[in-house]
C-alpha cells in the first residue's frame, strides 16, 4: 500500500494487490487511489528540493498531529519554506449533509516549531485531493492533484496557484471525459511549472503517463502522453540541470514482468531522450526520483521481484544515461516500500516510506539514511500500535529532516480514522530521549539484479483545454496535538 492508493474516508484500505491489468478493474482502482471517495543546484530563480544551507551544529526535533475527531486527514507532500517553516498539502474528508462524505484539498502553513500559521481547504460539491505542493519564487505556492467538482467529468487534473497567505491567485483544471490526475508538480527555471500524473482521457488504451508544461499563468506550453497497450503512470517529475525533465513511475506496457519501475528522460520540449524499465518477473515500481549532484539520478520505490520479503523498499542509483550504478533492496519478511527520496548535503540520501517488517503491531513509517553508496547509516521506524506511514520527506536547513504522512496511532481521531502527522527529526533521525515514537531498526541493503530494458513508449500530443475553476476557499480548524519535542542541542 502506498500514499497513492491508501484511503477511504472511513479509514478502510484497498486490496493489497496493486497489479491492475484488466481495464474495468483498473478504472475502479484508478478512481479509488486518486480520490478514494468511498470513502510530492539552482539559484533562487530555479527551485530545488535539495537543501543547500549549511548544516547546523544543533537541530530541534518535534512531532505533532493535525486533524479532527470526525475527519479523515492525510498529507501527501511537505516542503520547508523560506522562513524556516513548512507547507504541506493533502486532503480532509468529513461527513456532510445527506450522509455524504466531502473530500477537499487541505493546505497547512506551519511555523518552524510546528504551530499552525494558517490552514485552508479548497473544494467544491464533490471530492478533491492535493498530491504535491511547493513554494514558488514569489513566496506563494503551487499545488496539484485532482478534482471531481470542476471541469469535464468525471475527474480532472487540478492546479492551484496560491499567494503567500493561501488565497487563490489562479486555479485551472486540465482533462477530458475519462479521468485524469496529477501526482507531482515543480516550478521550473522559467517561472512555469512541470506536472506529471496519469490520464485515461487521452491514453492509448488504458492509462498513460501524462506530462504537462505550464506557463506561469497556468496556460499549457506543451502536453504529452507516454505509454503503450497496458497501464502506465508517472508518479514523480523533476526538472534536470540541462533544462529537461526526469520522470519516474510504473509501466505494464513494457519491461521484464508484470509491471516495472519506469524512468523517462525528456528534453525541454517533452521529446524522449531515453526511456528504460527496471525490474524482474513480479511487480516493481517507482515512487520518487531526483537528479543527483553528479548529473545522475536517485530513484526509490518498491520491488516484489527482489529482496527478502513480500515486497522490499528499493533504491537505484542511475548514471546520467540511465544505466545502473548501484541498486539495493531494504526489507524484511513482510512488506516494505519507499515513497520519497532526496539527496542530502553530504552526498548521501534520505528515504521514507513504510514497513510491516520492522514496525510495532501493524505498519510503521520507516526512515533510512543512506551513504552515497547505499550503505545504511541509520534507520528508524516511527509509529504506535496502529497504522502509521510517511508519504514525503525533505532535509531541512538545520541538517535535520521533516516528514509527513498519516497516523492511526495518535491524534484526534479514533484508530480507524487517520490524522496528519509531521515529524521534525534531528540529523541522526531522533527527536529526543523522551519520544517513544521513534525506534531503531536493523536491516542491511542487499544488492539486486534488475533487468534493464529500453522501452518504446508512444508519445502523443494531447489537447486538454485548461478551464478556470471556482473552488470555495475556507479557513479550517484542525486541532494540533504536540506528541514530542526537544530543545535545540548546542
Amino acid at each position: 500500500m502506498t500514499c497513492q492508493r491508501r484511503f477511504h474516508s472511513g479509514g478502510r484500505f484497498p486490496p493489497e494487490n496493486q497489479t491492475f491489468t484488466l481495464y474495468a478493474v483498473f478504472r475502479i482502482l484508478f478512481f479509488a487511489f486518486i480520490f478514494t471517495t468511498l470513502t510530492l543546484s539552482c539559484s533562487r530563480g530555479t527551485p530545488s528540493d535539495l537543501t543547500t544551507a549549511p548544516v547546523s551544529a544543533g537541530s530541534a526535533g518535534w512531532a505533532a498531529t493535525y486533524g479532527g475527531a470526525d475527519s479523515d486527514d492525510l498529507a501527501y507532500s511537505i516542503k520547508q519554506t523560506d522562513d524556516g517553516g513548512y507547507i504541506l498539502a493533502g486532503k480532509i474528508a468529513y461527513p456532510s449533509a445527506g450522509g455524504k462524505i466531502t473530500i477537499e484539498f487541505l493546505v497547512l502553513k506551519l511555523s518552524p516549531d510546528g504551530s499552525v500559521e494558517w490552514q485552508k481547504t479548497y473544494g467544491g460539491k464533490y471530492s478533491e485531493q492535493a498530491r504535491s505542493i511547493q513554494q514558488t519564487i514569489d513566496g506563494g505556492y503551487i499545488v496539484a492533484g485532482a478534482t471531481w467538482s470542476f471541469g469535464i467529468r468525471p475527474q480532472e487534473l487540478w492546479v492551484l496557484k496560491l499567494g503567500a497567505d493561501g488565497n487563490v491567485e489562479w486555479q485551472k483544471t486540465y482533462g477530458g471525459y475519462y479521468g485524469d490526475a496529477a501526482y507531482s508538480i515543480q516550478q521550473t527555471g522559467d517561472g512555469g511549472y512541470i506536472v506529471a500524473g496519469g490520464t485515461m482521457s487521452f491514453g492509448q488504451i488504458e492509462m498513460d503517463s501524462w506530462v504537462l508544461k505550464l506557463g506561469p499563468d497556468g496556460t499549457v506550453e506543451w502536453q504529452k502522453t507516454y505509454g503503450g497497450e497496458g497501464s502506465d503512470l508517472a508518479d514523480s517529475v523533476r526538472q534536470t540541470n540541462d533544462g529537461g525533465y526526469i520522470v519516474a513511475g510504473r509501466t505494464e506496457s513494457f519491461g521484464a514482468g508484470q509491471g516495472d519501475l519506469w524512468v523517462l528522460k525528456l528534453k525541454p520540449n517533452g521529446v524522449i531522450e531515453w526511456q528504460k524499465t527496471y525490474g524482474g518477473e513480479d511487480p516493481d515500481k517507482a515512487g520518487s526520483i531526483h537528479q543527483t549532484d553528479d548529473g545522475g539520478y536517485i530513484v526509490a520505490g518498491e520491488t516484489k521481484s527482489f529482496g527478502a520479503g513480500q515486497r522490499d523498499l528499493w533504491v537505484l542509483k542511475l548514471k546520467p544515461n540511465g544505466t545502473i550504478e548501484w541498486q539495493k533492496t531494504y526489507g524484511g519478511e513482510s512488506w516494505d516500500t519507499a515513497l520519497s527520496i532526496q539527496q542530502t548535503t553530504d552526498g548521501g540520501y534520505i528515504v521514507a516510506g513504510e514497513t510491516r517488517s520492522f514496525g510495532t503491531e501493524s505498519i510503521d513509517a520507516w526512515v533510512l539514511k543512506l551513504s552515497p553508496e547505499g550503505t545504511v547509516e541509520w534507520q528508524k521506524s516511527c509509529g504506535g500500535a496502529h497504522w502509521d506511514w510517511a508519504c514525503s520527506i525533505q532535509q531541512t536547513n538545520d541538517g535535520g529532516y521533516v516528514m509527513t504522512g498519516g497516523t492511526m496511532s495518535v491524534g484526534a481521531g479514533v484508530e480507524d480514522i487517520p490524522d496528519i502527522w509531521v515529524l521534525k527529526l534531528r540529523p541522526d533521525g531522533s527527536i529526543g530521549p523522551s519520544c517513544d515514537l521513534i525506534r531503531n531498526t536493523d536491516v542491511s541493503g542487499r544488492d539486486s539484479n534488475a533487468i534493464v530494458k529500453a522501452s518504446s513508449a508512444a508519445v502523443n500530443d494531447t489537447d486538454a483545454e485548461p478551464q478556470d475553476s471556482s473552488a470555495t476557499v475556507q479557513d479550517t480548524d484542525v486541532s494540533v496535538n504536540v506528541l514530542c519535542s526537544s530543545a535545540t542541542v548546542e
